[in-house]
């Protein structure tokens, strides 16, 4: 843990409650970003995110330093996406609303793996973006275990030590996760890669 994490840490299990705002301002962006990614919507994943750091504010005195504030922080921000995504599975979806188009527009689509190309002809641009939307839906469809493995390393870029620290198992079990993530999702997208010749 870094030094500025201790000291803010303890400052505020002494009482200086105002610089638990200091971790905040340092990971707010990296937890929002982990719990878009698992959401794929915007406002979900803010809501996650303040969320994570309530419950991190409550659970401080509980936090032994074992690890990296931010690992300890994104388990949190992880388990809730976990909760929330079981919410969603249970709730009816709504596809269009009552006034509008029955179009889906990009922001609906909460895409969180981008497959840009700025280069690129309008055609490649599009082709692009329908790979974007693949892969997010995708890898929206893997289990849980796998999705957050693949996430975590791929995605955000942790090495798997810190994964498994996150999602407490340990780092073989991290590596099987994301192999088979990887495995998933060559099946789901192969077909389509070969027929756009990407």
């Amino acid at each position: 843990m870094s030094g500025r994490d201790a000291q803010a840490i303890q400052a505020v299990l002494q009482g200086d409650v105002d610089r638990f705002a200091e971790l905040v301002d340092r990971y707010q962006d990296h937890a929002l970003r982990v719990a878009f990614s698992f959401l794929g919507n915007h406002e979900d994943a803010k809501d996650v995110s303040q969320e994570a750091f309530i419950h991190a504010y409550r659970s401080l005195g509980q936090f032994r330093g074992g690890a990296k504030f931010s690992t300890w922080l994104y388990r949190i921000v992880v388990n809730l996406c976990k909760d929330a995504c079981k919410r969603r599975a249970r709730r009816p979806l709504v596809v269009a609303g009552v006034g509008g188009t029955d179009a889906v527009s990009d922001e609906d689509i909460g895409l969180f793996v981008e497959v840009e190309d700025p280069a690129a002809d309008p055609a490649r641009q599009a082709s692009r973006r329908e790979l974007s939307r693949r892969l997010t839906d995708a890898i929206g469809a893997l289990p849980m275990n796998q999705r957050s493995a693949f996430l975590l390393h791929h995605v955000h870029g942790l090495p798997l030590d810190e994964v498994a620290a996150i999602m407490q198992c340990r780092v073989g079990t991290v590596k099987s996760h994301v192999f088979r993530a990887t495995q998933h999702l060559r099946v789901a997208l192969d077909p389509w890669l070969m027929q756009e010749g990407i």
